[in-house]
């Protein structure tokens, strides 16, 4: 026999062959590499160009970008192609699925604990004590009339009403405001310090919080702002509750330095009212209540049940009556990931899905009407209540949605009308007002086609009830909104600004500078305002009756 060591060794002979049908065939891996690729190239392309694409995320909460229309003009102008551009990459095939693959992968990287959103900044010391920073600036559009009255902040914090007389007429342009299809691209200003992600937990369960920056000057021009309408509504009783969001009470130790206290910031809003405006502390109720679902662990929202709790302090502080939550009809919604996970993609809060709790009143008779917002019209009677909704929608189940206007009549009886100025917040908090209020009017500060104090005197409101986070209070868009309502006549919707005259000559070639005429008042603590005050007015509200109406015909109101 032939001393082959291939004979003798198997596994040598193994390795041989392996080698020679390597040579063999990877004569065909190009070609195969090729086929690979030109299958998925194709398909690709095919899905593309031919499978449906998407026009909402449900992820994100917004509409996606729609297919621009050719014309000849902005074709070659370049717009048609840049426009095009947007829409196809926002509306790829299976969009969703794609991003949370990719939050998927984000995960298996091995990204470190905590994961932050956002611009996020050091705005306290390690006991969580605010350290102030510069503010932005603020600029106001005013509105066009022969009188204009602004509020000016100087370097020193002051705050003064400015009056101020124009002696030439006044040109005007339209600018139309923020919709609502765009309020999710404006989450940064809203959220003004990021989102912190992981290493967060609420109620033992993995959550996600959003982070606050604080802006001490902001949130006093807020006060200064509702100053104004308790001056413009001589006997109407002016209330203000801001609201904390759950930072406060569940951020952990080791990330206090990336938000600010928001108790000393309600505090300072509150200390730069007038003594005539009832101040609703919430906020100690609230925090008797933290062991409860209170907040929700992934969308910045209160829960319904923190919007009850403030609901009875708001009771209390009036000395009204108000059920227990046992009185209520407790219902549930399953399977619930909320708003921050639509900001952020982060696969930790898709992981953590939450029940959604609401309660609805009983023994209460009540029946909602809704208001197209910019120009009321009625759009007809509907729920109050939307329970149709499911999944990531379901704090839109109240009022159906912010850009709406809503007027609750119930059979309470008692004469008092109020007035609820909001943002989403205030969603969840109005429906428990049908057990202590005849009429109930919704405003929602980005949505309101109408001068809300010629608004709420037309009504004959008893109550103005000012309900905002403390993001929103301290947040200069939302507030200029707030304003807005006060100086316009068509309130957010479309407002007006004087247009620059151009420069007056002499003979000679001068320019001649147009005199103004301008009057200002201090409204600082040791001042007075355009209202006279007195001591402060008992907070029992007038009793009045709003004009007799046609209520409009039934009609559908879709949530979102």
């Amino acid at each position: 026999m032939e001393n082959n060591e291939e004979y003798f060794n198997p596994d040598i002979k193994k390795t041989i062959n392996a080698v020679k049908n390597y040579k063999r065939y990877s004569k065909n891996y190009p070609l195969i590499s090729l086929i690979i690729f030109g299958v998925i190239l194709v398909s690709v392309t095919a899905v593309l160009i031919f499978f449906e694409r998407p026009e909402k995320s449900e992820i994100e909460k917004r509409e996606l970008a729609k297919r621009p229309e050719f014309s000849v003009e902005a074709f070659f102008s370049g717009e048609y192609t840049d426009n095009f551009s947007v829409y196809f990459a926002d509306t790829v095939p299976f969009r969703e699925s794609l991003v949370d693959l990719s939050s998927q992968l984000k995960k298996l990287r091995g990204v470190s604990s905590p994961t932050f959103y956002g611009s996020v900044q050091i705005v306290a010391d390690d006991d969580g004590s605010s350290i102030e920073t510069e503010p932005p600036v603020t600029e106001i559009v005013t509105v066009p009339s022969e009188t204009t009255t602004i509020v000016v902040t100087d370097e020193n914090n002051n705050t003064s009403i400015v009056t101020e007389e124009t002696t030439t007429p006044v040109t005007t342009t339209e600018i139309t405001t923020t919709t609502e299809e765009e309020e999710v691209k404006d989450i940064a200003e809203f959220s003004n310090n990021g989102i912190v992600v992981d290493g967060v937990k609420m109620y033992g369960e993995d959550a996600g919080i959003m982070l606050f920056g604080g802006n001490k000057p902001e949130g006093k021009r807020y006060a200064e702002i509702i100053n104004m309408y308790a001056a413009a509504l001589e006997g109407v009783q002016i209330h203000n509750l801001v609201v904390p969001t759950s930072a406060e009470f569940y951020l952990p130790k080791r990330f206090s330095k990336y938000s600010s206290s928001e108790k000393d910031a309600i505090n300072h809003i509150y200390s730069c009212l007038d003594p005539s405006i009832n101040t609703v502390d919430a906020y100690s109720m609230i925090e008797k209540h933290t062991d409860e679902y209170i907040y929700l662990r992934t969308d910045h929202h209160w829960s319904p049940l923190g919007a009850y709790y403030a609901y009875a302090a708001f009771a209390e502080d009036l000395g009204m009556e108000y059920p227990d939550i046992s009185e209520y009809e407790e219902k549930v919604k399953y399977d619930y990931v909320g708003s921050l996970y639509g900001y952020t993609n982060d696969v930790t809060l898709k992981n953590a899905p939450e029940e959604f709790h609401y309660f609805k009143p009983q023994n209460v008779d009540y029946t909602t009407y809704y208001y197209q917002y910019d120009n009321l019209a009625p759009l007809g009677q509907s729920v109050l209540f939307h329970e149709y909704v499911e999944g990531g929608n379901c704090y839109g189940m109240f009022l159906g949605k912010d850009g709406i206007h809503t007027k609750i009549v119930t059979d309470a009886a008692n004469g008092r009308k109020i007035v609820v100025f909001k943002e989403s917040y205030g969603n969840a908090f109005v429906p428990h007002l049908v057990s202590n209020f005849e009429e109930i009017y919704v405003i929602d500060i980005r949505y309101f086609g109408r001068n809300a104090v010629d608004y709420i005197k037309e009504i004959g409101a008893t109550d103005v009830l000012f309900i905002n986070n403390i993001f929103a209070a301290n947040t200069a868009k939302l507030v200029d909104g707030i304003l807005r309502l006060y100086q316009s006549e068509t309130g957010t919707v479309i407002t007006t600004v004087p247009v620059t005259e151009p420069p007056v000559t002499d003979e000679n070639g001068n320019t001649v500078t147009t005199s103004k005429k301008a009057s200002t008042k201090k409204t600082g603590k040791n001042e007075t305002t355009e209202k006279t005050k007195s001591t402060e007015k008992p907070k029992k509200s007038a009793q009045t009756e709003a004009p007799k109406t046609e209520e409009p015909e039934p009609a559908t109101v879709t949530a979102t």
